[in-house]
Formats: structure tokens, sequence, C-alpha cells
């Protein structure tokens, strides 16, 4: 599937600024809108982060990364 020229996020419209993804302090640029790793939804640098997870490379937004913790500080999952 190629990627919205919107963030499916928050709707805006794709620019340059909104491909230079976070990932700790460093700044991950990308030529297309990334897609979270759990809910699938394409996502601008302003709704997702890339972080150090499992592969190193993990896309996540920040809607599913706040379940997460959630659930994490709840003690759920293994």
């Amino acid at each position: 599937m190629e990627p919205p020229g919107s963030c499916q996020s928050c709707r805006q419209a794709v620019t340059e600024n909104r491909l230079e993804y976070r990932r700790g302090d460093a700044v991950v640029h990308n030529h297309a809108l990334l897609q979270c790793d759990i809910c699938e939804r394409y996502a601008c640098a302003e709704c997702l982060r890339v972080y150090d997870i499992y592969s190193g490379y993990d896309f996540l937004c920040h809607e599913c990364a706040r379940e997460l913790e959630q659930a994490r500080l709840k003690g759920g999952g293994h």
C-alpha cells in the first residue's frame, strides 16, 4: 500500500519537516510517512517516534506507545 499524502493521526498534509522522525536524540529522515507497527496507521513525525524496543527501529504512534506504557505500568503482558 502506498503511504497517503496526509497523516492518518492528525490529518495534516505531508511536508518535508513532518518526515523527520525522532529516535532518541537523533533524527531519522524518511521519504514518506512511516507506518505504526501496531495500529498500522501512517503517521507524521509529530505523531510517531522511532523506538528501540526490539529491532532498534520500531515505529510507534504516540497513541500506541501510550497504551503500551500503561499496560507495562499495570503489569500487563508477559
